[in-house]
Parts: structure tokens; sequence; C-alpha cells
């Protein structure tokens, strides 16, 4: 066998390993967004950049962790709450439930979608 065979199989093998950490970096952060209203009243997108590489989502720690997070990115990304105006307040909750509800299920971990459903059952059942 040439030297030239012998190394091929560790290119590739190298290569994979590059792809590899490409794709796990690339799933290391999540984009949420949600379409809020300028001052002309068309919607413009604003999105936050919400990582979680480090969390292990299987774990319930894990998925609480990221579940914060995504509720401290829905509401930075809905903008200020008004609650003296109910209509302000009305879009707001509505950006808010629309955003985390989208970013929970871009993620597609079964124990945050649990979180995610229990949370929204005592929302509507307080509210």
């Amino acid at each position: 066998m040439s030297s030239t065979q012998t190394q091929f199989p560790h290119r590739v093998g190298a290569a994979v390993a590059a792809v590899a950490a490409v794709a796990a970096v690339a799933v290391s952060a999540m984009v949420i967004a949600a379409g809020v209203s300028g001052e002309a009243g068309a919607a413009q997108p604003r999105t936050l950049r919400v990582a979680y590489a480090a969390l292990d989502l299987s774990q319930p720690m894990g998925a609480q962790l990221l579940y914060h997070r995504l509720q401290q990115a829905s509401s930075s990304i809905c903008g200020s709450l008004d609650r003296a105006d109910i209509g302000a307040y009305l879009r707001w909750q509505h950006c808010y439930d629309g955003t985390l509800q989208r970013a929970v299920l871009q993620i597609d971990a079964p124990p945050l979608l649990a979180l995610y459903r229990i949370d929204a059952a005592r929302s509507r059942h307080a509210g």
C-alpha cells in the first residue's frame, strides 16, 4: 500500500470531524424572531441569538435554563410592556406567546416542549 492510500482515510476522517465541529457550532445557538410593528405599522422582523450548546436538554436543569433564556429573549424581542394600555398589552402578549412557541418548536427537544406546555397551561388557567 502506498503512503497516499494510507493517508486518504485519515484525511477523510479529519474532514468528517471538521464538518461535525461546524455542525455542532451551528446548533449551539438558535435565532428567535418576531414581527414587531414599527412606526409606520409595517412588521419589522427582529431576531435574537440564544446560545445553548453547553446545556444538556435531556436533563431537567438544562431544559429549564434554556426555557428561561427563551422567555427572556422573547420578552426582549417584543419590546417594552405597557400594562396600562390594554391594546398594547395584548399585542405584546401575542408577540411574546408566538415568539416563545416558535422558538421551543424550532429546537424540538421533548423536555423543553413539556416545560412549555406546563407553562402555557398555567397561563391559560391564571388569565
